[in-house]
C-alpha cells in the first residue's frame, strides 16, 4: 500500500529539519497543518502536548490523562518524539488536552461543554477578536459598543452590561477581568497562543464570581528549555471600502541555559485601515477611514528550572491599541458614513506581570502559587454633543427663551461637546493551591484566592466655546440664565458642563476545593465548591451644571458601601458508554458580586426617575445568581473519524443586573430587573472521511432561548421579553482539505460560513436596538506548504455582508453596527 499524503509530508518535513516550536503543544513540526484542522466543536483537535489518540488510550486512563498543570513537562521533553505517534493515525480525530480543572486533563473526560482552538486554527482561519470567536462557538455572543475593548461578551444567555462580568477572562492563570459599564471585556491579541478555551456554564467553583455565565481562557506557549526556534508571521490586506492593512507578529525561544533557564518573546505590530467616513453637518467629507487601529504587543515569558519539580515562570504582557474612531456609523447618512461632531478614539493600554511558582511536594501533591498584577488604562473620547449641547437647548434653553429657539438649536444646540472619560483599573491577585497527584482514583484540588481591584473612572465634558456663544445670542452672560446658578458664579468656568470622579475598590477573599473521584472504572464522581466574599467602597465628586442638586462639588461627597457573600457549589457525574463514548452531567451555581452605583440626584436626572416610575435614585444593586443543569454526550465514533458531542442546559437566573439610562439627563444606574430563565444547547461535530484522505468536515450549532420571567418594574423589562443580546440559534459550516502537490509542496483549501440567528438589543420596543437580524460571514482561504514556509491567500467576509446586525445606542444617539467589509490578505509563515 502506497504511504499516506500525511507520511509524506512528515517524511518531507522531517528531511528539511523542521522540528516542533516547543514542547507544550504550539504547531508540532506543521503537522497539525494536516490534523489539527479548525473543527469548531474544537473538542477534538490536536492535543497541546501529543496525548496519545483516543483508539490507543486505555479504557481507565482517566487518572492517567489527569496531570498538573505546568509550564513544560518536568524532563523537558520535546515535541518530535510524538510526531511518529501522530503519523501512525493520519486519518484519526485525537483528542485534546485542556486545563480548564486546574490540571491537564483529556477534554472528552471533563464534565461539561468545552469549546477549545489550537493556535495554528486562530491563525489559519483569522479568528482575531471575540466577536470573531462568537461566530465560531455556539453559546457565545456579544454587545457591540464603541470598538475593539468595548464589547462585552456573554455565554448561554447570561448576559449584562452592568457590573461585573458575567463572563471571566484569563490570561493563562491571570484574569484579565474589569467591571462593565464604561468599558468592555479587556482583548488581548492572538499572539503566540497555544489554545484558547471557552468552558460554558458557571465555572465559579475554580474560577470566581465574574464566570457565572462561563470563562475564556487564552493559554499562551511556555519556553522550552532545549531548543532555539522562531517563527514569523507576516500578513497584508486590503479592506473594501477602507484600505491597506499590515500584522507582523514575531516569536523567538530562547534556552539561555539548557535544561535550566529560557525566554520565550513575542512581538506584534497591527496596522489596520478604517472604513468609516466622517463627514460635516452639511455633508461634506472630513475625514475617510476614520474608524483605523494601531496596536502593539509584546510578551516576555521565562522558565526557570530549579528541579525537576520546581519551577518558577514569570511573564510580562504589555499592549498598546489606539483606534481613531468608532466602527459605528448612522444609517440614515448611508453605510459607513457618520457626522460625528467629535471624533471618538480610544487608547487601551493593558500591562501585566506575574510570576507562577510550582513545586511538588514528594508523592503527595503539587503546590502552585499564581501572584499578578492587571492594570488597564483607557483614555476615550466621545461625542457629547446630543446629550449635552442638544439637550440643554431643547429642554432648558426652548422653553424658557422661546423667541430665542432658532438660535438655541442650529448654533447653541450643535456646539461640538468632547467628553474625556479616563479609567484606571488596578488589580493585584493572588492564588495558592495544592493539587493531589495525577494516577489517582481520588484526585483534588484545595486552593485559596484573594484579589483587590481598585477603579477610578473621570468624566470630564464640556462645550468650548459656550459661554461666548450664549452671550452673542442673548447679550448677557449664562450663569444669569436659567442654566445658571446665582451661588455658584463660575459654575460655567472654562465651559464645563459635567465633571465626575468616582473611586471604586472591591476587596474579595475566596476559599475553593473540588474532588474529583473514580466510583467504578466507569463512572466518575466531581463535587466542587467555593466560598468567596468581598467588600466595596464607592465614593464620587462632581461639578457643572448637570450636576446642580447632586453629588460632589455643588453638595456633598457621594459615598457608598456594600458587602457579598455567596458559596458557588458544582456537582457532575460522567459514565463512560465505552472507550471512546461518555455521558455526563452537571448542576452548578453562578453568582455575581453586586455594587454601588451613582447618585443621579440632580434635578435633570430626578425628572427623568420619574418617568421611568422611580421615586428615588437607587444607590446600590444586589448580587445575582444562577442554577444551572447540564447535560451532555461526548463521542468517537466509526473507527475515530468522527466526533460527535452534544450538550443540552436549563438556567435559573435570580436578580438580574442591568444597566439603565434616564431620560433627559442621560445618566445612568445599575439594577436588579428581575428574573430570567434559558435553556438550550450545543452541537458539535467533526468527520473526516477515509475516502478522501486530508479533508475535514465540520458543523456545529447552538440554540438558545433566554426569556424575562418576572420583573419589578415592566417599564425597564417585561415578563416575556428575551434576554439581551442571546441569538435564538447560531451554526457554522467548516471545510478543511491539505493534497500533497509534489513531494515538496502541499496545497490547502479551508472555508467557514457562520450564521448568526436574531437577538433583541433593548428591552424598549421602539428603540432601533430591539431586534438585530440574523446574519452570515463567509470566509475562505487556500494556500501552499513548502519547506517550512506557508502561504496563504484568503478572504475575510468575502460576500462583503453589509447587513446591520446591531444598532446600538451610545450617548443618546442610535447608532449603526456592521461586520468588517470584505478583507482580501495574503499571509505568510516561516518556522524555524
Amino acid at each position: 500500500m502506497p504511504p499516506t499524503f500525511e507520511a509524506l509530508s512528515l517524511k518531507r518535513k522531517q528531511k528539511a529539519g523542521v522540528v516542533a516550536q516547543d514542547a507544550t503543544g504550539g504547531d508540532v513540526a506543521g503537522l497539525s497543518k494536516k490534523l489539527g484542522v479548525f473543527g469548531p466543536i474544537m473538542l477534538l483537535s490536536i492535543p497541546a502536548s501529543g496525548i496519545a489518540s483516543a483508539q490507543t488510550a486505555a479504557p481507565t486512563a482517566r487518572a492517567q490523562a489527569s496531570q498538573p498543570i505546568a509550564g513544560v513537562p518536568p524532563t523537558g521533553a520535546t515535541a518530535p518524539a510524538n510526531i511518529k505517534a501522530h503519523a501512525a493515525q493520519p486519518s484519526q480525530l485525537e483528542e485534546v488536552v485542556v486545563t480548564a480543572n486546574k490540571r491537564r486533563q483529556n477534554s472528552r473526560k471533563i464534565a461539561g461543554s468545552i469549546g477549545v482552538i489550537t493556535g495554528k486554527q486562530l491563525i489559519d482561519h483569522h479568528v482575531e477578536s471575540y466577536e470573531d470567536i462568537t461566530r465560531v462557538l455556539p453559546g457565545v455572543s456579544f454587545a457591540a459598543h464603541n470598538g475593539p475593548g468595548q464589547d462585552n461578551i456573554s455565554i448561554r444567555g447570561v448576559s449584562s452590561t452592568v457590573g461585573n462580568p458575567t463572563v471571566g477572562i484569563y490570561i493563562d492563570e491571570v484574569p484579565i477581568i474589569t467591571q462593565n459599564g464604561y468599558e468592555g471585556a479587556a482583548q488581548p491579541r492572538i499572539l503566540d497562543l497555544d489554545r484558547l478555551e471557552v468552558l460554558r456554564g458557571p465555572q465559579g467553583t475554580l474560577y470566581g464570581a465574574s464566570s457565572e455565565g462561563g470563562t475564556i481562557r487564552f493559554i499562551t506557549n511556555q519556553p522550552n528549555l532545549e531548543k532555539y526556534g522562531a517563527v514569523i508571521n507576516s500578513d497584508v490586506s486590503g479592506t473594501v471600502h477602507g484600505g491597506a492593512n499590515s500584522d507582523q507578529q514575531l516569536t523567538v525561544n530562547l534556552p539561555v541555559i539548557k535544561d535550566k533557564f529560557a525566554l520565550r518573546i513575542s512581538g506584534e505590530l497591527l496596522n489596520n485601515s478604517g472604513w468609516i467616513d466622517n463627514q460635516s453637518l452639511d455633508g461634506n467629507l472630513t475625514k475617510s477611514g476614520t474608524n483605523y487601529e494601531r496596536t502593539g504587543v509584546v510578551r516576555v515569558t521565562g522558565l526557570i528550572q530549579l528541579a525537576p519539580d520546581f519551577s518558577l515562570t514569570p511573564s510580562l504582557y504589555y499592549q498598546n491599541l489606539f483606534t481613531g474612531d468608532s466602527p459605528n456609523f448612522f444609517e440614515g447618512l448611508g453605510t459607513y458614513r457618520q457626522n460625528k461632531q467629535v471624533r471618538e478614539w480610544i487608547k487601551d493600554e493593558i500591562y501585566i506581570p506575574s510570576l507562577t511558582i510550582r513545586k511538588g511536594i514528594g508523592n503527595f501533591a503539587d503546590l502552585t502559587s499564581i501572584t499578578s498584577y492587571f492594570q488597564r488604562n483607557v483614555d476615550r473620547q466621545a461625542d457629547g454633543t446630543a446629550f449635552n449641547s442638544t439637550a440643554l437647548s431643547q429642554f432648558y434653553l426652548d422653553p424658557a427663551y422661546p423667541e430665542h429657539q432658532a438660535q438655541n438649536d442650529s448654533t447653541l444646540g450643535n456646539s461640538p461637546s468632547p467628553v474625556l472619560f479616563l479609567d484606571r483599573f488596578k488589580t493585584v491577585t493572588q492564588e495558592v493551591r495544592l493539587a493531589s497527584k495525577a494516577n489517582q482514583r481520588l484526585r483534588w484540588v484545595l486552593g485559596f484566592f484573594y484579589s483587590d481591584q481598585k477603579w477610578t473612572h473621570d468624566d470630564y465634558e464640556t462645550i468650548p466655546g459656550y459661554s461666548q456663544a450664549f452671550q452673542n445670542i442673548y447679550g448677557f452672560n449664562v450663569n444669569e440664565s436659567v442654566l445658571g446658578s446665582p451661588a455658584n458664579p463660575g459654575l460655567w468656568n472654562n465651559n464645563v458642563v459635567w465633571q465626575v470622579y468616582d473611586h471604586n475598590e472591591i476587596s474579595q477573599y475566596a476559599g475553593f476545593g473540588q474532588i474529583d473521584y473514580d466510583l467504578t472504572p466507569r463512572l466518575h464522581l466531581s463535587a466542587g465548591e467555593r466560598y468567596v466574599y468581598a467588600h466595596e467602597t464607592f465614593s464620587e465628586t462632581g461639578g457643572g451644571f448637570f450636576d446642580l442638586g447632586g453629588a460632589g462639588t455643588m453638595g456633598s461627597p457621594y459615598r457608598q458601601s456594600a458587602s457579598f457573600s455567596a458559596p458557588t457549589p458544582k456537582f457532575s457525574a460522567t459514565f463512560d458508554l465505552s472507550p471512546h463514548t461518555s455521558v455526563y452531567s452537571t448542576i452548578a451555581k453562578g453568582f455575581r458580586l453586586g455594587g454601588a452605583t451613582t447618585p443621579n440626584t440632580n434635578v435633570s436626572c430626578v425628572a427623568g426617575l420619574d418617568q421611568l416610575g422611580f421615586k428615588s435614585a437607587p444607590s446600590t444593586y444586589g448580587s445575582d445568581q444562577l442554577w444551572s443543569y447540564e447535560a451532555g454526550l461526548k463521542s468517537l465514533l466509526l473507527h475515530n473519524t468522527l466526533s460527535v458531542n452534544v450538550a443540552g442546559y436549563y438556567i435559573n437566573w435570580s436578580h438580574i443586573q442591568e444597566t439603565i439610562t434616564i431620560p433627559i439627563c442621560g445618566g445612568a444606574f445599575n439594577y436588579n430587573v428581575g428574573d430570567a430563565e434559558a435553556y438550550g444547547g450545543e452541537v458539535e461535530t467533526r468527520y473526516r472521511p477515509p475516502a478522501i484522505p486530508g479533508l475535514t468536515i465540520g458543523v456545529n450549532a447552538g440554540a438558545e432561548h433566554a426569556t424575562i420571567t418576572s420583573t419589578i418594574n415592566a417599564q425597564t423589562a417585561a415578563v416575556g421579553q428575551n434576554v439581551l443580546f442571546t441569538p435564538t440559534w447560531s451554526a457554522s459550516a467548516i471545510v478543511d482539505y491539505y493534497h500533497d502537490l509534489s513531494p515538496s509542496v502541499t496545497g490547502f483549501i479551508k472555508g467557514d460560513y457562520d450564521w448568526v440567528g436574531p437577538s433583541n438589543g433593548s428591552f424598549t420596543v421602539t428603540d432601533p436596538n430591539y431586534h438585530d437580524p440574523a446574519y452570515g460571514v463567509l470566509n475562505a482561504s487556500m494556500g501552499v506548504d513548502f519547506r517550512g514556509w506557508e502561504a496563504s491567500l484568503y478572504a475575510q467576509n468575502l460576500l462583503d455582508n453589509k447587513i446591520i446586525i446591531q444598532h446600538p445606542i451610545i450617548n443618546s444617539v442610535p447608532q449603526s453596527y456592521t461586520l468588517r467589509p470584505a478583507t482580501i490578505g495574503i499571509h505568510l509563515t516561516k518556522r524555524f
